[in-house]
């Protein structure tokens, strides 16, 4: 009988990722933190957008964005079901609103808490993915 999940299969990421997401991995690898921004309106957006949700257009590059925001929420990650996530356990992650407009899902260092002023980046994780961080 072959085992739907192997050892290997638990080495990797959970999830398939979306071909959105893919926007940030090169930006991650170039050490830059950047989102769309409407050409338009010139509203940053975040997570990547087909069209603007301020004024619908089109025109969305991918450009360098101001990175400081605060800290909205925390909360630390103590258990999971997932096997990729149990060898990271604890996980720290917050929802930080950047100054430039959106809000996103973050891993925060260690000492940085929930109002905390911080800066936010994308690194490449194991497997290439973009990863936000807040520190």
């Amino acid at each position: 009988m072959n085992d739907r999940h192997s050892d290997q299969d638990q080495a990797l990421p959970p999830y398939p990722q979306s071909a959105s997401a893919e926007l940030y991995d090169a930006v991650a690898v170039e050490g830059r933190f950047a989102l769309q921004r409407c050409q338009e309106c010139s509203e940053f957006l975040y997570p990547a957008h087909d069209v603007c949700s301020f004024c619908l257009s089109t025109d969305l590059p991918l450009v360098d964005a101001p990175r400081m925001g605060r800290i909205a929420s925390e909360t630390t990650i103590r258990a999971t079901t997932n096997p990729y996530f149990q060898q990271r356990l604890p996980i720290r992650i917050g929802l930080v609103i950047l100054d430039c407009g959106p809000s996103m899902i973050a891993f925060l260092d260690e000492n940085a808490g929930m109002g905390d002023r911080i800066s936010v980046s994308f690194r490449p994780d194991a497997f290439g993915r973009a990863m936000a961080w807040a520190e």
